[in-house]
């Protein structure tokens, strides 16, 4: 952003709350190592970059390695789903028995795949590892930069992740005309809609894969290109086709796809990868795809648990202390909290009465409005 311009974040009520709430290769990941760096461009003045930055990064690297691995090991022995015919022309095939396991794995093979980067370095997990919840899992980084390091060295994020934990169940971009106001969407600033795939998850999956500042890459089409190379090529095109992926790719196609986007050798062409028209529906097609298997796996237990202390209190398997009874009466009641962030059991009216009406037994307590908070510029990114 530039410098006094507003960030759009979503409001929060969810302190009062917290209290209740507790919840390719196979030696290696990247096929082609990139060309050796003769010298790393590094834009930010001496001590503004946490000293163990390069560290943590390489630890990171080994973590989605080793998850990466670990998933391919799920996928191998899985048996082969039962696959139901098209009943007519065009109409999607029905996978039974194992096929809901392989579409969730097929998400987390591309999720922890750090080929799907410029550079090979950077996986989606880069910025949403399970043991923080799916966020940011450097310490230094979240106490300093906030945003995350992407693909391309000391190029950094412009705001922290977002958990992506429950985002599959956030409806698409609307406006509430009672209101006044929007609801629904993904990211700080709902910038994915969700209109083109009805899932605003799944439209917020593809746009770290091209962002200059994350995965760097400088095509859509290079999610299909990476894809089509990858060693779980044959569970993609169970799921979504045979030939989804045969696209014929132009001889410097690698070239391009590891360079980062924003590259002035490129002359701010969006899609320089030259396909034909029919090559580029399919890359397209390809990209729509990645959202959704990724939107998949999100969705998931593995990542929507519904697990927590207060879950367990919503369907009568916990009872509250007396404190958190305590916090819970506040949500709910004199603070009015749950007025935007449901909590799945009551709800509230505006001013703070609690109405007694029955609600979802999974909420996910999220507010879906929008509040600009005007909060301060952050030093540390260079991008805020």
């Amino acid at each position: 952003m530039r410098r006094g311009s507003w960030i759009l974040v979503a409001a929060a009520c969810a302190t009062v709350l917290g209290i209740l709430t507790v919840s390719h290769t196979v030696s290696g990941q990247r096929e082609t190592p990139p060309p050796p760096e003769t010298e790393i461009y590094n834009p930010y003045p001496p001590g503004i970059l946490p000293p163990d930055l390069l560290s943590e990064m390489e630890r990171l690297q080994r973590e989605i390695r080793s998850i990466f691995k670990e998933t391919l090991a799920e996928w191998r022995p899985l048996p082969p789903p039962n696959v139901l015919h098209q009943q007519f022309h065009g109409s999607p095939l029905t996978l039974q028995g194992s096929g809901y396991q392989a579409v969730q794995i097929l998400g987390k093979l591309m999720n922890y795949d750090e080929n799907m980067s410029a550079k090979r370095d950077m996986a989606c997990a880069s910025c949403h590892m399970p043991y923080v919840a799916f966020s940011g899992p450097m310490p230094s980084v979240n106490l300093t930069t906030i945003a995350s390091p992407g693909s391309a060295d000391f190029r950094f994020g412009k705001r922290t992740p977002q958990r992506y934990t429950y985002s599959p169940r956030f409806p698409v971009l609307q406006y509430n005309e009672v209101q006044g106001l929007f609801f629904g969407g993904n990211f700080w600033d709902a910038r994915s809609t969700g209109f083109l795939l009805q899932s605003a998850d799944a439209e917020q999956a593809q746009q770290p894969p091209v962002d200059t500042q994350e995965h760097g890459l400088p095509d859509t089409a290079c999610i299909a290109f990476r894809l089509s190379r990858a060693v779980y090529r044959p569970l993609f095109e169970l799921i979504w086709g045979a030939g989804s992926l045969d696209i014929w790719w132009p001889h410097n196609t690698e070239e391009i796809c590891s360079t980062p986007g924003g590259a002035a050798k490129f002359g701010g062409n969006p899609t320089p990868i030259p396909l034909s028209p029919a090559d580029r529906t399919k890359a397209n097609r390809v990209y729509d795809n990645w959202g959704q298997s990724i939107s998949f796996f999100e969705s998931s237990k593995n990542v929507s648990a519904f697990s927590s202390k207060f879950d367990a209190y919503l369907v009568g398997a916990y009872t509250l202390t007396a404190e958190e009874q305590a916090g819970y009466d506040l949500f709910r009641g004199k603070a009015g909290c749950n007025t935007c962030h449901l909590d799945g059991r009551r709800s509230t009216q505006e001013g703070g009465t609690d109405t007694s009406a029955a609600a979802n037994v999974e909420p996910l307590v999220t507010c879906f409005g929008y509040a600009n908070l005007g909060l301060p510029l952050n030093p540390r990114d260079a991008f805020s």
